[in-house]
C-alpha cells in the first residue's frame, strides 16, 4: 500500500496485518481481533484499504466500526475478489508443492479439504498435523536431532498456518451490509468486475495495468484520493500479507 504514496497526501496509512497475525479462524473474530489490537474504535478512519483477498476481511472489519459507532466506512479495494473455497485449497496445495521441494515425492494432501472447510477449527487442526509430518519428513535427511526437527517443523507450520488462517478466515467471512460503498480498482483482465455483495454501491474503476503494477500507478492513487475526504484524518489500510 506504500506504493500508493497517500502519506504524501496528508493522510497516515495503518498497516493491521502486521504480525503476530490473529488465530481466529472466520472474518469476525479475525477482524475484531485487529479492531482491538490496533484500538480502532478510538481512532478517526477515514477508509479501509484493501488488496485482492483481504477484501472479505475488510468488509467485516467495516461492520465492527460501524457497529463501535463510527459512519460506514467506505471499502477501497485493489483487484479485489469475494473469497471462495477454491482459494483455500490453492492455497494449501502451493504450500504443500513448496515444502515437498526436497522430497522425492510432492506430497498430495490426505485431507478432505470441501468436507473440513465449514468446520474451520477442525479444518485448521487437520492442516497443523500433516504439514507438521511433511515438513519433518523434509528435515529428517538434513542431519537434524528430534529436538532439531521439532522446533524447526513448530516454526515453520506456524508461519504457513498463518497465511492459511488469513485465507480461511476470509473464506468464513458473511459479507455484511455496513451502510457503505465500495470502489474497486482493477487491473487490466481481472476477473472480477460486478457489483460487491453487501456494498450501497459499488463502483469499478479499471486501470490498464498489470496486477503488479496497479498500487504504483499513478491513475490507481488519483482513484483511491477522489474518494477520500480531505487530508489529516487516519486512513487505515488492510494489506494482503
Amino acid at each position: 500500500m506504500s506504493d500508493l504514496g497517500l502519506d504524501q497526501h496528508g493522510y497516515e496509512l495503518l498497516d493491521l496485518l502486521r504480525t503476530p497475525l490473529p488465530d481466529e479462524v472466520t472474518g469476525r473474530e479475525y477482524t475484531k481481533v485487529l479492531a482491538d489490537r490496533h484500538a480502532l474504535e478510538d481512532r478517526e478512519v477515514t477508509a479501509v484499504l484493501a488488496y485482492c483477498a483481504a477484501a472479505p476481511l475488510a468488509q467485516e472489519l467495516a461492520r465492527h466500526l460501524v457497529e463501535a459507532s463510527h459512519p460506514p466506512p467506505p471499502l477501497i479495494f485493489f483487484n479485489a475478489t469475494p473469497s471462495a473455497a477454491d482459494s483455500v485449497r490453492d492455497d494449501y496445495t502451493t504450500i504443500l508443492e513448496q515444502l515437498g521441494d526436497s522430497l522425492p515425492v510432492t506430497p498430495v494432501t490426505g485431507l478432505d479439504l470441501p468436507k473440513l472447510l465449514p468446520s474451520p477449527h477442525d479444518l485448521v487442526h487437520a492442516m497443523r498435523g500433516e504439514l507438521d509430518a511433511v515438513v519433518r519428513q523434509s528435515l529428517v535427511d538434513d542431519a537434524y536431532d528430534e529436538e532439531e526437527i521439532t522446533e524447526a517443523a513448530a516454526q515453520i507450520v506456524s508461519v504457513y498456518l498463518d497465511l492459511l488462517r488469513f485465507q480461511i478466515s476470509a473464506c468464513h467471512s458473511t459479507a455484511p451490509a455496513w451502510g457503505g460503498d465500495v470502489v474497486n480498482i482493477v487491473s487490466a483482465g481481472h476477473a472480477f468486475q460486478s457489483d460487491w455483495a453487501g456494498a450501497r454501491t459499488t463502483r469499478l474503476v479499471r486501470v490498464e495495468c498489470t496486477p503488479a503494477e496497479l498500487l504504483s500507478r499513478p491513475e490507481t492513487r488519483d482513484g483511491v484520493l477522489a474518494h477520500l475526504p480531505s487530508p489529516n484524518p487516519t486512513t487505515t489500510e488492510r494489506c494482503a500479507p
